[in-house]
């Protein structure tokens, strides 16, 4: 069980990876700044999971690690920062390419909508569970990104909403295959009070905001690097 968490990993990266050709989407011309914002995504998410690590606010079982650690973290758990953006960001520009017609018809008042449904949703999070460090922390945190790309980046709320969509199902499935929906253990562990000990099947509920940061950082760099960087008629935003 060593190589558990370096297969899904595998898992992870091998669709988008394998993908990354299609004529339509032609996600390898895209590599370059999914690769800043990979990096980027890395220099703001690992020094954190070193932080909660060491303080042992979540740890690994070391049944499912191949035992190589790096900058304070499993090799794996640095991998995940690696491989989640590359295939979130990869849905993202498949729902730009294949689904324009479908954009085009979430509107502003739906996604509007669908903002105010999540920022209702973290603040009621937020202050029920304020006594709990990562809770409280990741809630927040997940808020101010996402509504820092609402304001940002045009019809975003309605590409990040199909985006989602296609994730979520992939979601459950890696988080659930961490957090012990198919083993004894659990691969990533929580110190309980730090958390609500809310959870959907095994998966804290603090998961769903921490992946939606993480996706959501990675978007905002993504889309950053391209805004700045690359001629606003080349890029698709």
């Amino acid at each position: 069980m060593t190589f558990y968490y370096l297969l899904i990993n595998l898992f992870c990266i091998l669709g988008p990876l394998s993908l990354s050709f299609d004529k339509r989407v032609a996600y390898y011309r895209n590599w370059p700044s999914v690769f800043v914002s990979i990096l980027c995504t890395c220099l703001l998410f690992v020094p954190v999971d070193a932080f909660f690590t060491a303080r042992e606010i979540w740890g690994f079982n070391n049944e499912f690690l191949t035992g190589k650690w790096i900058f304070g973290i499993p090799v794996e758990e640095f991998l995940f920062f690696v491989t989640v953006p590359f295939a979130c960001v990869f849905v993202y520009e498949c729902v730009i390419s294949y689904l324009p017609n479908l954009i085009s018809r979430i509107d502003k008042k739906i996604s509007i909508y669908h903002l105010l449904i999540f920022n209702a949703a973290t603040l009621t999070f937020t202050f029920a569970f304020r006594a709990h460090f990562y809770s409280m922390t990741v809630a927040v945190a997940a808020l101010i990104v996402v509504n820092t790309l609402a304001f940002m980046f045009r019809n975003y709320l309605a590409k990040s909403i199909l985006s989602f969509a296609f994730i979520i199902i992939p979601f459950l499935l890696v988080n659930g295959a961490l957090t012990g929906m198919f083993t004894e253990k659990p691969v990533v562990w929580y110190e309980s009070s730090s958390i609500s000990e809310i959870r959907i099947g095994t998966i804290p509920i603090e998961d769903i905001f921490y992946n939606i940061l993480l996706i959501s950082s990675s978007f905002f760099f993504y889309l950053g690097f391209k805004a700045i960087v690359l001629k606003p008629k080349t890029q698709k935003t």
